[in-house]
């Protein structure tokens, strides 16, 4: 596992300060060792029974000089290894345990000779030997005072050195080391430039990143976390807020998201404001910027932390604002020159009393489904219909209830039509149909429908009311061979309807093709069917 820049630069302190400890330890003797220890306890034993010793030689007691010895090696037999009491001559008078043994073993450092005198002149020695180190005793060596004081030194220095470093390199300034030459190429940049460490502390900053942050925003940008900038947010809310870190631990560069700028004390104003006006009214970002983001590695691989720039597109953003709201007024502007047009086709089309097709609107569409109709082999009929008695209407009511007689005959004629059917104004008061894919059978039908319809209106819809009591007549006559065209078809239509006038009005009169007849010619008029 590879230590990031703190715990190395705490291993560090801590190695050198342990090293000076051990080597002002090593001069000026700070810890006493395990072995001074010994052996001064060894030095106060030895002085206290030398001082036993020479209280019981002039008594000459033997055997009690013999006890005390015996009773010191008990009390001291895990240090101690054996006591003798040697005279001036080099005769051992008096020990307590292998005293030859472990005396003539060799010194280990820790063996003591105390010189005892009588009358000014030596008299012999107290010689205690001491057991020699082992490696039973490595274990009591390594809790020594001085290993514990080192040990507890080293844990509680790295404590202290890696909190007191994390806390210090947040408020350095990373800028100081970087050269001159650098920081000035990073101030040339036209983007907003920013270098996070792999915990997301801000290390440097460019001249283009510092004006983007809003003037209310003074608190210093190097050492505090990316994550804090309040005031770079992501225009999409899916988006996070600080890529950096997702690009750091991916390993993979992000680009091109969008980022807005915004000030959080215009934010908070603009929410006072709506809490007084019950409305919050959106404030207006201060910037838009393309953030990317790109990590930085060593040459090991490492992560050392990322890259992160900003594009201040701001006026591209407001150019394409400007854009849409062209284009808007442009779609708005068709779609209301596309409702006049269909209202000038529609005016141009249309009979405007009775809301029919005018006459060229309607020979227009007719003439298209006369040759369709020719051209399939398919059915089509033409109808003729007439108010009855119209200007007894007009002479008898006055103009306008003929207008609303011609009004309402209208209407009730559009009930009967199909979609796919025509109607026109012909002229005055007569209206004609043509009914695509319609047998004679089904126009005989339809007509009689419609004739029924206006002779049970009774008058409605009309001033007169009852009194008005409205009919009218009907011609028709179905496409055959012979007839080319439209106004053929409706000569033929028109000549049935005289007939039906002049055969008592308010009923249906088909045309029949084996028959000339003209409107004045009642002995060759068409066969009519009345009902």
């Amino acid at each position: 596992m590879r230590l990031t820049a703190i715990p190395r630069m705490t291993v560090g302190l801590v190695s050198l300060a342990v090293m000076l400890l051990l080597v002002f330890d090593a001069l000026l003797g700070l810890f006493p060792t395990d072995a001074q220890t010994r052996r001064n306890v060894n030095l106060q034993v030895a002085n206290a029974l030398a001082a036993q010793t020479a209280a019981l030689l002039p008594r000459r007691d033997w055997r009690a000089l013999d006890q005390t010895l015996h009773n010191v090696l008990v009390a001291q037999g895990k240090d101690l290894a054996s006591i003798g009491l040697r005279r001036a001559d080099g005769s051992l008078l008096v020990q307590a345990g292998t005293h030859p043994a472990s005396w003539n073993a060799g010194s280990n450092g820790q063996d003591i000779t105390v010189v005892l005198t009588a009358n000014d002149q030596r008299w012999g020695q107290l010689e205690l030997a001491f057991h020699k180190p082992s490696l039973a005793d490595l274990p009591s060596w390594a809790l020594s005072g001085p290993v514990r004081m080192v040990l507890l030194f080293g844990v509680l220095a790295t404590l202290l050195y890696y909190l007191y470093l994390r806390r210090v390199l947040e408020h350095l300034d990373p800028s100081a080391a970087v050269p001159d030459r650098v920081r000035s190429a990073f101030d040339t940049l036209v983007e907003g430039v920013m270098v996070v460490d792999a915990q997301g502390r801000i290390l440097l900053v460019n001249k283009a990143f510092e004006a983007l942050r809003p003037a209310s925003d003074t608190k210093p940008l190097l050492g505090q976390r990316a994550q804090a900038l309040t005031w770079l947010q992501p225009s999409d809310p899916a988006t996070a807020a600080a890529p950096w870190m997702e690009a750091m631990q991916q390993r993979h560069s992000a680009r091109g998201l969008a980022f807005v700028v915004r000030d959080p004390h215009e934010r908070g104003a603009a929410q006072t404001q709506a809490d007084q006006t019950g409305g919050l009214e959106p404030v207006e970002p201060r910037a838009h910027v393309v953030l990317n983001c790109s990590p930085l590695t060593d040459e090991q691989g490492g992560l050392r932390g990322c890259l992160v720039s900003l594009g201040d597109v701001t006026e591209l953003e407001m150019s394409h604002r400007q854009l849409l709201e062209v284009l808007a007024d442009l779609a708005a502007s068709k779609q209301e020159l596309e409702h006049k047009n269909r209202e000038l086709e529609q005016l141009a089309s249309q009979d405007i009393l009775s809301g029919c097709l005018n006459r060229r609107a309607f020979f227009e569409l007719g003439d298209g489904l006369f040759r369709r109709a020719l051209r399939d082999g398919s059915p089509l009929v033409c109808v003729m219909a007439d108010i009855d008695h119209f200007k007894k209407i007009n002479d008898t009511w006055g103009h306008a209830v003929g207008d609303q007689a011609i009004k309402r005959f209208a209407a009730l004629l559009r009930q009967h039509v199909r979609p796919g059917d025509l109607l026109g104004r012909y002229g005055g008061e007569e209206f004609c149909l043509v009914l695509f894919g319609a047998t004679p059978e089904r126009g005989q039908q339809l007509a009689e429908a419609l004739r029924s319809s206006v002779a049970s209106n009774r008058g409605q819809g009309l001033d007169p009311g009852e009194r008005l009591n409205m009919t009218a007549s009907f011609g028709l006559a179905a496409m055959t061979e012979g007839v080319n065209d439209l106004a053929a078809l409706i000569d033929l239509a028109d000549r049935a309807m005289y007939v039906a006038k002049h055969g008592g009005r308010n009923r249906v009169v088909v045309y029949q093709a084996d028959q000339q007849t003209t409107a004045n010619d009642a002995a060759t008029r068409p066969q009519e069917s009345v009902t």
